[in-house]
């Protein structure tokens, strides 16, 4: 036994209704990225960065009559010819088109209720509909304030660093700027989907107790939640950002060059998915073990009131 009396087997088993924090569930979160609905949250955001892509530039090919993709792809586009395409593509009445829009709210539907079903069968909770709903207003309610102020904060003192006139305080202002915002829709989705797991998995629902415990397991943990989502942020955004650096290196010249970036960008979609759902079952786990010490600690302080 450890000097602390604790038990190491209970704290080597997931099950264990040990404290943890969300760390202690990377392991764990591992497997089932590829079961069916792992497969189908890969899938939606497939369609959703891919299809609709594709989409708009079938609407763009449709407009101007032809694609000079295969020839120019990997060129920089200057902020003039992003005005001219603008002013004169034809882009004003239907910039985007009809199926782009239509494809793209479809997909990101079909990927957000894959990766709550993916929650639901780790943290063997119901997965239905008025959790998931609920989920995201409770997290309005929770979490909109909170982390709005950070991202103030956060805002004014990045602009403060860019108003000195360095230019790596620039650069950290507008790259870093940008990674921190994403970083706080990361948060709330992170809340969102711990607020969908009690909703569905808490016996007896109260919405005072249930709000209370939401917002207590994400910052109740704010070093390793805070070190997950950066991380996460930064490895999805940085992966798509390699292959455009790739594909501006490469150039296009060939079609066979644009095909071959093109399963690059559907490789990495994939990789990003994947990760998305083992931070959603790392999630999960963690509710779940939380929820268990919950109860046990809710039976103990029966036990002593009994006596």
């Amino acid at each position: 036994m450890p000097a602390d009396g604790s038990d190491p087997i209970a704290q080597d088993d997931p099950e264990s209704p040990v404290p943890r924090g969300p760390w202690s569930f990377l392991r764990a979160g591992l497997g089932g990225g590829f079961s069916g609905w792992g497969l189908q949250l890969m899938a939606g955001w497939l369609c959703f960065h891919v299809l609709t892509a594709t989409l708009w530039a079938l609407h763009l090919r449709s407009l101007a009559g032809w694609s000079s993709l295969p020839n120019y792809w990997g060129e920089l586009i200057t902020v003039r010819d992003i005005w001219e395409l603008a002013a004169n593509g034809g882009l004003q009445d239907h910039p985007t088109g009809l199926w782009a829009p239509l494809a793209a709210a479809l997909a990101m539907v079909w990927f957000l209720w894959a990766g709550w079903q993916v929650q639901a069968r780790a943290a063997q909770v119901p997965g239905g509909f008025k959790a998931w709903f609920g989920g995201f207003l409770d997290a309005l309610v929770i979490a909109a304030v909170p982390l709005g102020l950070i991202g103030w904060l956060l805002g004014w003192f990045l602009s403060a660093l860019a108003a000195t006139g360095i230019q790596g305080l620039g650069w950290l202002d507008w790259v870093g700027g940008a990674l921190f915002r994403l970083a706080l829709v990361s948060a709330f989705f992170l809340q969102a989907w711990l607020c969908r797991l009690d909703r569905a998995g808490r016996a007896g629902f109260r919405l005072g107790p249930h709000l209370a415990a939401g917002f207590r397991q994400l910052w109740r943990h704010p070093v390793q939640w805070t070190a997950l989502v950066l991380g996460g942020v930064v490895l999805r955004a940085g992966l798509p950002f390699l292959v455009l650096l790739l594909g501006w290196r490469l150039g296009g010249g060939t079609p066979g060059r644009v095909w071959a970036l093109l399963g690059l960008q559907i490789l990495t979609v994939l990789v990003n998915a994947w990760l998305i759902g083992w931070f959603l079952r790392v999630t999960a786990l963690f509710w779940k073990n939380d929820a268990a010490v919950e109860a046990v600690i809710q039976d103990l302080e029966a036990r002593a009131a009994g006596r």
